[in-house]
């Protein structure tokens, strides 16, 4: 119980990053639950991206963009990076940090969620989702305090889906396009303008004027998340600078240092 209540304005921070309601905000330092969150987040990213025997550029660039997305700094990017590798050795026990973790972020807590939608689509990377990747979040799910029922819901989510219905199976970085409503090809500069438009649609907080539901509410936050997953996505493949939406209506720049994944990848044994 008391991990729970420790390193709170940490977690309210990070959960605001994670799910775009307050990309800008400064993480501060989370101790304990720092420590064990990051660990869990990359081991376990680790071990779902090496459960088919290899390892591909998409994957480790995934990575990278949450790392962005959780305000790391070089020293814990790299701390990161170790994490992952770790998960990948098939003698590393990821659930032992996936409880240990739990216990100071909570069961069903907003960061359990994400954890466990940022893990679902880490297995989409590829393509579909396989067998050996759904039996492990299944687990994880429960652990995090969700029913299967809940779990197929976030699967139901992901890219490669529309509407909760399934369709053929497209890499991650395409849905990232498609979310944005962009082909492959298109330039750097129509990726930015396509972001801010989609977001001047779907941000909750020009919305909230329009006095939506709660629910309706909740789907827009769950829409710009997407949104706000697919352009920096995109931003960490092409190395662009990533411009994130601050306030309603308003945008702002900012340098988003990409570890490179080739050097990473070429860096790492065993792919």
């Amino acid at each position: 119980m008391l991990g729970l209540v420790r390193n709170r304005a940490y977690k309210r921070a990070l959960t605001g990053r994670l799910d775009g309601s307050n990309p800008h905000t400064i993480v501060p330092s989370g101790g304990c639950t720092e420590q064990l969150f990051t660990k869990a987040m990359f081991a376990v990213m680790g071990r779902i991206a090496k459960l088919d025997g290899r390892v591909i550029r998409d994957e480790v660039s995934y990575a990278c963009a949450i790392m962005t997305l959780m305000g790391l700094n070089t020293a814990s990017r790299q701390q990161a990076i170790s994490y992952y590798e770790q998960g990948k050795q098939p003698n590393t026990d990821v659930m032992y940090w996936v409880n240990s973790m739990i216990k100071v972020i909570g069961i069903r807590s907003a960061l359990a969620n994400l954890f466990l939608k940022i893990q679902c689509r880490a297995a989409c990377v590829k393509g579909d989702m396989q067998i050996e990747e759904r039996v492990m979040l299944r687990d994880i799910a429960d652990v995090l305090g969700y029913s299967k029922a809940e779990f197929l819901a976030v699967c139901a989510e992901l890219p490669g889906h529309i509407d909760n219905q399934p369709t053929r199976s497209r890499s991650f970085l395409h849905s990232a396009y498609g979310i944005l409503q962009l082909k492959p090809d298109v330039d750097d500069g129509e990726i930015r303008r396509a972001y801010l438009r989609m977001m001047s649609r779907h941000h909750p907080d020009k919305l909230v004027r329009d006095d939506l539901s709660e629910a309706s509410l909740r789907l827009a936050q769950e829409k710009s998340t997407a949104i706000r997953s697919a352009y920096e996505t995109v931003c960490g493949i092409r190395k662009i600078r990533v411009c994130v939406t601050a306030v309603a209506g308003q945008s702002a720049s900012i340098s988003v240092e990409y570890p490179n994944p080739i050097s990473w990848v070429n860096g790492v044994t065993n792919l």
